[in-house]
């Protein structure tokens, strides 16, 4: 269940896994549900966030190259408290923090062998698994910082998070592939309510992120999500406007739904105002 409690608690152990980094965190990037408040606060009913923590992992176009190696990390999840869910999904780790299980899921994106768990040198147990749409969070993360409370003291960690942009197209992407009711909701708060200008900003930030050689893929990608907004009275937006009202928010569901929609309808209008890949240049 969604709580501020449960969302902090995910931080927390976010950043004593991060401290166990020892500053190696090229290469990372969180993607998940602790971004919403971050890219879009809400004070009067901000987004809930999540006890999940999605982790991308940056392999590269070969991933199981010999001088490839995440020892490092498998030895921070374990130093941290993190185990394995199980040996056949050893790309999830959870840890109990308060009496709450986060859980972090360690992602990819690389174009062989999709929807797959790819072994990585270096690594006795842990996997990572292989699904198309994270690569965009890898590009110009944000950096935050992040407390870590250990007694009477308190040290601080950098944490590179997906940025506005990047963020989007990987939770588009979640929208079309995972298909769990929390990633309409999250796609649309985000679109509405990020500091950056709301909708129209969105769509600017998300064309920023586009990855060079995919751009039409993951353009296609963010139209399909936001297409699903579109109708008040469709799926994605009659779930995001419950979890609004969940969250506290005073608007009536249907208020909620509409604006969910015409948020969406302003970022695909935006989208349409520039062409997805520059022109190429005339021969001779």
């Amino acid at each position: 269940m969604r709580t501020r409690r449960t969302r902090a608690i995910a931080e927390a152990a976010l950043a004593s896994l991060v401290a166990q980094l020892d500053g190696r965190t090229d290469g990372l990037v969180v993607v998940g549900g602790l971004n919403p408040e971050l890219l879009a606060p809400v004070p009067e009913a901000p987004h809930q966030g999540t006890a999940d923590i999605d982790l991308v992992v940056q392999l590269g176009f070969v991933y199981d190259r010999d001088e490839l190696d995440l020892g490092w990390l498998e030895a921070a999840l374990d130093a941290t408290g993190f185990v394995p869910v199980g040996e056949s999904r050893a790309w999830q780790w959870v840890m109990t923090l308060e009496d709450t299980p986060v859980r972090i899921d360690l992602l990819t994106d690389v174009l062989d062998h999709r929807g797959q768990q790819l072994t990585v040198p270096g690594c006795t147990r842990m996997t990572v698994q292989n699904v198309a749409g994270p690569a965009p969070a890898l590009r110009d993360p944000v950096i935050r910082r992040l407390a870590v409370p250990s007694g009477d003291l308190t040290t601080w960690v950098d944490v590179p998070f997906a940025n506005l942009g990047g963020y989007l197209l990987a939770k588009a992407a979640a929208v079309l592939g995972r298909r769990a009711d929390r990633d309409p909701y999250d796609l649309a708060f985000v679109v509405q309510h990020n500091t950056a200008g709301g909708p129209r900003a969105a769509a600017r930030a998300a064309r920023a992120a586009l990855p060079a050689g995919r751009e039409q893929e993951f353009d296609g990608v963010l139209r399909a999500a936001l297409a699903q907004l579109t109708d008040p009275r469709g799926r994605a937006a009659r779930l995001y406007a419950t979890q609004r009202v969940a969250d506290g928010d005073p608007l009536p569901a249907d208020v909620l739904a509409a604006d969910a929609a015409a948020a969406a309808r302003q970022c695909l209008a935006e989208l349409d105002l520039s062409p997805t890949t520059p022109p190429r240049p005339l021969a001779g």
